[in-house]
């Protein structure tokens, strides 16, 4: 082996050692030992998750079964093509089981309640832009203005429903896991912290239905994205509004901010559900986003996978950013342009709080000086390396910047991009 070969299996095995943690070694080590064990049995199946969600819960009814159907091809995706480890294994079956838990108990808290279906959800803004280009942190921005702004929170998104324990010891469980996953996945806090009461992305509400990029965020699963990039997402967005009718209830009435990159290809089913939506689109040049994107999903993939190719990573994400930037722009084009404001990357970052202040003038919503005292405060608490330094480098997913700057041209001319000085080495 010589040449490009020689590095990029150099690359796939530096890369692929350095992104799994020796906590998670560990219990991979630990959990695949104890699949050889003869009475372990079969692994589980559709049929089996859903019969221990009903156990677990005392609960059998599901409603709308029509996630079933997605459920099962991302089953068989998993199986045909994930590359799942024992930890992947484990990590992925109780994500599913805990998805079926809260589908059962917030089927029980619709039927009791009926006043929760009701609930308006009014005039929603969603915050959308490929991955790395700033949308966490305009996310966590808006919502320091409790008085006009709701967001759903990590916690809320784990545990949705009362049945599951008070607001103290749900936040308490949601914290605990995310403790867990931070042990498996150490490098992921430096490139995008989570925490129990923080906002979520709506991918993790729509995992609910089994048609979510959060799926193949976290699992090498190319086929099961670009299946789901096909598929009507309008009974998606409809079950998302109920999840979000659901949540503080009995609080006053203020606007949801919603933030996940796969609203890029859905802008039809998000209008068909909420006509009065408002989309917030981020933008940064792809030479840097992409090697970051690449450096995230690969940082996740490689923690639960036999096996990841840092090159297939990079060649993966900039066929995703190609389909959902091509498909995002021709559904935006087809409607009004105030249904839709463009915020710079470079900008956000530079003078965060002017930049709110326009959101707030496209929204026809007043900055007060209270709110924007939290968002200054947020932004002193939250500085960009507070969880380290992430560093990434498009060589290392085989990432050439000439053809990147020729396949995106569409994009960085539409908004006037410059490209970077160095397309070799980028932070954050």
């Amino acid at each position: 082996m010589t040449g490009l070969g020689t590095m990029r299996f150099e690359q796939r095995g530096s890369v692929h050692q350095r992104n799994r943690s020796l906590f998670g070694r560990v219990c991979n080590g630990a959990l695949a030992t104890f699949e050889q064990l003869p009475w372990v049995g079969r692994r589980l199946d559709v049929t089996s998750l859903l019969a221990i969600a009903e156990r677990q819960t005392g609960l059998s009814d599901f409603g709308d079964c029509r996630f079933l159907e997605p459920m099962a091809f991302l089953f068989e995706s998993v199986e045909r093509e994930a590359k799942l480890n024992a930890l992947g294994r484990f990590v992925f079956y109780q994500h599913i089981i805990q998805l079926l838990r809260n589908g059962l108990y917030l089927q029980r808290d619709w039927k009791i309640d009926r006043r929760i279906c009701r609930r308006k959800i009014c005039k929603p803004v969603f915050i959308t832009g490929l991955p790395r280009t700033g949308t966490t942190l305009l996310h966590g921005l808006l919502t320091q203005d409790q008085e006009v702004f709701s967001a759903p929170l990590t916690w809320e998104v784990m545990y949705p429903s009362p049945a599951q324990g008070d607001t103290r010891r749900r936040i308490e469980r949601a914290e605990q896991n995310l403790n867990w996953f931070d042990r498996l996945v150490p490098a992921l806090r430096a490139i995008h912290p989570v925490s129990a009461e923080l906002p979520q992305e709506c991918v993790a509400i729509m995992s609910h239905c089994f048609l979510s990029q959060e799926f193949d965020t976290m699992f090498d699963l190319r086929e099961y994205e670009s299946w789901l990039e096909e598929q009507d997402h309008r009974s998606v967005y409809a079950f998302h509004k109920q999840f979000l009718q659901h949540l503080h209830p009995g609080s006053p009435e203020r606007r949801f901010v919603l933030k996940a990159p796969a609203h890029l290809n859905s802008l039809e089913a998000i209008f068909a559900v909420y006509p009065d939506a408002k989309i917030i689109h981020t933008y940064r040049h792809p030479l840097q986003v992409l090697p970051s994107f690449a450096n995230l999903n690969f940082t996740l993939k490689c923690a639960f996978s036999r096996d990841m190719d840092p090159f297939e990573a990079g060649s993966g994400v900039v066929e995703y950013c190609l389909r959902n930037l091509q498909k995002f722009f021709a559904s935006r084009d087809r409607l009004e342009a105030s249904c839709t404001t463009d915020i710079s990357y470079a900008d956000l970052v530079r003078d965060p709080i002017s930049v709110v202040s326009q959101i707030y003038t496209e929204l026809g919503e007043r900055l007060t000086s209270d709110a924007e005292s939290r968002m200054v405060k947020f932004l002193s608490e939250n500085p960009q390396a507070k969880w380290g330094r992430h560093v990434y480098s498009a060589a290392a997913f085989g990432l050439n910047a000439p053809a990147i700057e020729e396949q995106f041209r569409f994009y960085t001319e539409r908004f006037n991009m410059a490209s970077p000085l160095s397309e070799v080495t980028f932070s954050k």
